[in-house]
Parts: C-alpha cells; structure tokens; sequence
C-alpha cells in the first residue's frame, strides 16, 4: 500500500515521500481501515518537525484522524467488515491515517452519520466532539454564558465557535491576523479581538459588560495563557484543548487557580465516559442534521498533494484541510 512517510525530522515539503509499506494485520480491539479521508491538522506538521510530545523518533506516517471502510476486523473491534467509520489512527505506532489503509483503534471510533460526507467525518472527533467534552461534559456550559475561543481560525477553534453558538452562549474569538476576523464572524463569533492590538484581557472585559469570561477554550497555548488569565471571571472554567502556538501546554500554577477562584480541566474525545460519548454522537449528529454545525473546510486536496497541504498549515489556514484518499466501493 503506499503511505507518506518521513524517515528524518524536517519540513514536511523536504522530509515526506509517498512510498509503499507492507500491509498491516490489525490486533485486538483495532481495525485496518480502508482510509477515505483524512483530517491533515497542525499536530500532523508538529510531529514532522520533531516538535509533537507522542512522536519522539522518525519514521513518522502522520495523520491522527480519519473516516474509512473497515476492511479487516480484530478481536473484540465493535464494527463489522464494511462499516464506514470515524475514527483515530495508530501514528504512534507507524501507521498514521494519511495512507492508503491504516491501523484504527476501537476507542473512539464510531460509524459515521449517512448524511455526513467524508470530508466532514474525517476531522469531526478532533473538532466538535472535543469541543463537547470541553463545553459540555467539562465546563457544563450554560445558556447566556460567554465562551472566550483562543484560536478562533482554526479547525478547532472555529468548530468551538460554531457549537458555543448553538449552545447559546455568547462567543469571543481571538485572531493574530486582522484577515481572519470575518472568517470567525462568519463561523457565528459574536465578537472577535485581534491580540496583537492592545491588552487582551481589556478588550474581553470591554465587550463583556466589564465583567470576566465563564469559559476559556484555549488551543493555542502558552503564548496567550496568561492574558487569557486576567479575562476569566471568578468561578470560570478554563478548558485546555492544545498548543497551536507552542510546542507544549501551558502551565497554570495552583496558586494562581486557586487565586482566580477557577477550575482548569482538559478535553479529549477519547477520554469520556460511554454514556457522554453516546450523549455527544446523539446531539452532534442532530446539530449537523439540522445545519447548526458544520466543519469549515479551507481545502480538500488529492492524496497526492499532501505533503505541500502540510507545509501551508501554521497560519495560513481557516477552518481544516482534508485529504482524499480513496472513494468507497459501489
């Protein structure tokens, strides 16, 4: 099968060639998925210039997220042969999701929606069900309280803005690029601030009545943690998504929680319990349905471009971008 893969830490454009691998027998619990699409995010470029914490050595296949047809089913694996799935892929292991098969955990994984097309199913858990956890099971978002995005531009951060809005909150984004204020307006943001004009925590407090955020979602990291800080009302939530603008998650001092009179909690899909996990697919799904939500998609590039896709990711990208991979069997 042929699969991109780096043998030495580089520039994606450099160090990724498209090259064949053997075949790949799944073990229990897992799957070997025919890949259709596959979500290309920043961890995927991260992990390529040796700056992701999970990837410590090259060789390096990326790809975290997927949706694909289950071709061969281990032990235990929830899924029959033929299933359309979403869901992780073993990178870790080598056998990332920007392939032509690749190797799926059951943790995680799901069928996808039949009115969800592939270019939407291959990043959905990375976006909207991690902003579930973040908003919902972990923050317990309420109705008229306000969401503060870092990071609005993103894949992550723009799905966050998209499912505040459909929870009833009111949305802040933050942007570096005035360029990117309409895309986050676009995206439902109620306000957006760009950060590099004045002091951040002024201008939450400013549009917010004076008064602090409920929730922070923070996927940039470091770079904003502590202006970030000094905009959270007491009693607020701050939820820890990732570190676009790092190479590591921020590091909040007891002290200062205790201070601020905050909880600070983290969101990954796969660390739910089964019951918010079916809660998440349950209304997700609904919301999409219904139009509320949906992925916006920068790009769909051929398989074939993937390593140029990788090297436009850090800045230059709204919304996600999203390889074909193949097409179902009729």
């Amino acid at each position: 099968m042929k699969a991109w893969r780096a043998e030495a830490f580089g520039r994606p454009g450099e160090v990724l060639k498209l090259v064949d691998v053997p075949d790949s027998d799944p073990g229990p619990g897992e799957a070997l998925l025919k890949v259709l699409a596959a979500n290309i995010g920043l961890p995927d470029r991260m992990m390529l210039e040796g700056r992701y914490f999970l990837v410590k050595n090259p060789p390096v296949t990326p790809g975290q997220e997927v949706v694909g047809i289950v071709e061969k089913a281990g032990r235990d694996y929830p899924f029959p042969v033929g299933t359309r799935v979403i869901g992780g892929a073993n990178f870790m292991s080598g056998s990332g999701g920007l392939a032509e098969y690749c190797l799926s955990p059951a943790g995680g994984a799901m069928p996808a929606a039949d009115d969800m097309p592939d270019e939407q199913a291959a990043g959905f858990l990375g976006t909207f069900h991690v902003a579930y956890v973040g908003l919902v099971n972990r923050a317990r978002a309420k109705p008229g309280e306000t969401l503060l995005v870092l990071g609005g531009s993103g894949g992550t951060g723009s799905t966050a803005i998209q499912l505040g809005k459909a929870l009833g909150l009111t949305v802040i984004a933050t942007v570096r690029d005035p360029k990117k204020v309409a895309f986050c307006l676009e995206q439902g943001a109620d306000h957006v601030v760009e950060t590099e004009t004045g002091s951040l925590s002024e201008q939450v407090r400013a549009l917010n009545g004076g008064r602090g955020v409920d929730i922070v979602y923070d996927t940039v990291g470091p770079t904003l943690v502590e202006q970030a800080l000094e905009a959270i009302a007491v009693g607020g939530s701050y939820v820890l998504i990732g570190f676009a603008g790092s190479s590591d998650f921020p590091r909040i001092e007891p002290f200062r929680i205790l201070t601020l009179g905050i909880s600070v909690t983290g969101a990954l899909h796969g660390v739910r319990t089964p019951g918010e996990r079916e809660e998440a697919v349950e209304v997700l799904g609904r919301l999409f349905s219904e139009g509320r939500i949906a992925m916006p998609i920068d790009l769909v590039v051929p398989f074939a471009d993937v390593a140029q896709a990788l090297d436009r990711l850090g800045g230059g990208v709204n919304g996600k971008l999203i390889a074909r991979v193949s097409h179902a069997r009729s």
